[in-house]
């Protein structure tokens, strides 16, 4: 008789140490095999781990790890498929390596300070280029780390970097046999994102060298340089923004992700454009009427030619999900070729165009690697097995899309996730779960296991999409500019007013949590109304004065809020949750890192002097290090079980949770 599986548990805090998560997936050339890297926790070193794993595009064969050890990430397969190329940190920092894929150490072929970034095989094979930082590294010296810093330029640090220094990001090409290196470019100016051209004669990047560069920000242009060396050339016109340069398979365009509008602002579409290698520098759009946004893909990339250049497989949001897409170069015309409740973040595609390999997560599934057949539908097999202990141990919450009305009459969508052990014969305590940006989007994948276990602990989770969401299309997108906690406040609201006269939420047990732009968005709520039982704010915006210019992306803000404070100094004051702090009421948690420039921590410390100033009931979590985007293991666990046991400690007395 076979032994009965272990009955699966609801998500916990802690099981955030066992999530696996999977990016940059690149296929062999052949057509067989798929690279991509996998990160786990280190828990004695408190950080995540990355190493490359390699399984088979048709899923006969487990997936097996290739590289162990030191943290490796970046791989690239050589022309002739019979090696790996990647960065890893084995020795004096990180460095290139490339290793045989039938077994052998690897050999680094750079030797060079910094890390190597964005490498990119030659098409013989010979020959490698990266990005590399160059240049004089602030504070190396006692005397120079005492040195005063010199600001004279808008943009001058930036979260997760810091303070800019003299260093500069340029190309290199480093010889594979020889290790012998030479810098490609140079200057005062950032260039990145290097790319090949099919003969191995050229090689397009992106990069910002115009004289407004450092206050511009936002925005770069695409440049070309011959391969073995001489005078870069712009192929754009210096508006806007182009990333991501790919060429046509015949060499004769290259096709980027970007806009082209002087206001990068806040909320503008990203689209795919081609631009020639020789004549026009006008971009040309690729796709005809597609009121999307692509994605950018920071986890790989968000588009690729196919083989015979009559089109591109890309990835754009779509009402909460990223699915995959195909435009015909001809018409223009643009087609789902993968869809349903995922979120891609990066494509892949065989030789053969058969099969599309991409990395999936949802709100309601684990992260993995997956491949889908373009010549059947529902064709979906899963290749890698990141999670699958996960899997087989923590029962997730279902995730349902809903739709309401705002006050306005405006069409909304929100993602409702359920406990696992959900009944709709009652009604639920609810988290109003509210996404930053402002303009992302729900359900924010990033941050499953925490949304996860609050549904373990029993919280049904509100994910509402309000106006300045993406994927909503553009004007949806820019909705909230210049009015931020307006209609998307009442939108946030409108959701909650939904969940509870669908009597899923129990209107006496509502909380409330948001970080970043949520942060902010909660902060406001607090100051808006009494409805929630208690509030945990993460990395807000409490004060859009002071924290215009205390922040890493000026200009951003101004374009959000639209105009400057000096032109908009009464819509600065009263959109400023802390302008109404004294109608707070809600029990209210702060969590903030000590090194987030995005949101300064002293938009906390004002919001939590100003309530403890009032004898309001708040507590405020400061976690050393870390930047907006980036911490430790350990303090995401942290911040997940803080949150839940405010919302425990402030549940009603008589309540074990549901009614």
């Amino acid at each position: 008789m076979a032994a009965k599986k272990p009955r699966r548990r609801p998500a916990r805090p802690e099981d955030i140490y066992e999530l696996r998560r999977v990016r940059d997936p690149q296929i062999s050339p052949d057509g067989n095999l798929v690279a991509y890297a996998q990160a786990h926790t280190d828990r004695a070193k408190d950080r995540a781990i990355e190493q490359i794993w390699i399984a088979p595009v048709s899923g006969e064969h487990s997936p097996r790890e290739f590289t162990r050890g030191p943290s490796t990430h970046s791989p690239r397969w050589s022309p002739g498929g019979d090696s790996l190329l990647f960065v890893s940190n084995r020795g004096e920092g990180n460095q290139l390596y490339v290793a045989p894929l039938d077994g052998g150490d690897a050999r680094p072929i750079t030797t060079g300070p910094g890390t190597p970034t964005g490498p990119q095989w030659s098409p013989d094979g010979k020959s490698v280029v990266f990005v590399r930082s160059v240049g004089p590294r602030r504070g190396r010296e006692a005397s120079e780390s005492n040195a005063p810093l010199v600001v004279k330029n808008l943009y001058y640090r930036f979260d997760g970097f810091g303070l800019f220094d003299a260093r500069r990001r340029h190309l290199f090409v480093v010889n594979v046999e020889s290790g012998k290196e030479r810098q490609l470019t140079s200057g005062d100016w950032h260039d990145s994102q290097p790319s090949w051209s099919p003969d191995g004669k050229w090689i397009a990047f992106s990069a910002d060298r115009s004289r407004r560069r450092w206050s511009q920000g936002f925005r770069s242009d695409l440049w070309l340089v011959p391969a073995k060396g001489g005078k870069a050339r712009r192929l754009t016109r210096e508006r806007g923004d182009a990333q991501g340069p790919e060429f046509s398979p015949d060499g004769s365009e290259v096709a980027f992700v970007g806009h082209e509008h002087e206001d990068r602002s806040a909320g503008r579409n990203y689209a795919l454009y081609t631009v020639p290698l020789r004549g026009s520098t006008v971009p040309r759009p690729v796709i005809a009427d597609f009121d999307r946004s692509i994605s950018p893909a920071p986890s790989g990339r968000p588009f690729v030619w196919t083989p015979d250049g009559t089109g591109l497989v890309f990835l754009a949001g779509d009402r909460g999900t990223v699915p995959i897409w195909r435009v015909e170069r001809a018409s223009g015309a643009a087609k789902k070729i993968v869809d349903g409740n995922f979120q891609a973040g990066s494509v892949a595609l065989t030789p053969d165009a058969k099969r599309v390999v991409f990395t999936s997560s949802w709100s309601s599934a684990f992260p993995e690697v997956m491949c889908a057949s373009l010549r059947r539908e529902r064709s979906q097999i899963t290749l890698s097995t990141a999670n699958r202990t996960l899997r087989e141990r923590v029962a997730l919450g279902r995730t349902e899309r809903i739709q309401y009305r705002g006050d306005d009459g405006l069409e909304l969508e929100a993602f409702v996730l359920y406990p696992p052990d959900h009944k709709k014969s009652r009604r639920s305590p609810t988290v109003l779960e509210i996404h930053g940006g402002p303009h992302g989007m729900h359900p924010a994948t990033f941050n499953i296991m925490r949304t996860q276990a609050l549904a373990g602990a029993g919280f049904v989770v509100l994910l509402p999409n309000p106006r300045g969401s993406t994927s909503y299309g553009e004007g949806f997108e820019r909705a909230c500019i210049g009015d931020w906690g307006g209609g998307d406040y009442r939108d946030l609201m409108a959701g909650v007013d939904a969940l509870v006269e669908a009597k899923v939420a129990n209107p006496d047990q509502l909380y409330l949590s948001g970080y970043s732009y949520g942060g902010y968005m909660s902060s406001w709520t607090v100051g808006q109304t009494n409805r929630f039982r208690a509030a945990a704010i993460g990395a807000p915006i409490t004060d859009l004065m002071s924290g215009l210019g205390t922040d890493d992306i000026p200009r951003y803000n101004i374009e959000s809020m639209g105009g400057p404070p000096e032109t908009a100094f009464e819509l600065y004051h009263e959109r400023s949750p802390l302008t109404h702090i004294r109608r707070v009421r809600t029990p209210v948690l702060l969590l903030h890192w000590e090194g987030d420039l995005r949101c300064p921590i002293g938009q906390s410390e004002q919001f939590f002097a100003g309530l403890k100033l009032l004898g309001r009931k708040v507590e405020f979590v400061r976690y050393p290090g870390g930047s907006h985007g980036v911490r430790s293991p350990s303090q995401d666990v942290d911040y997940a079980e803080r949150e839940l046991a405010w919302f425990d400690a402030h549940a009603p007395k008589t309540s074990q949770k549901s009614s």
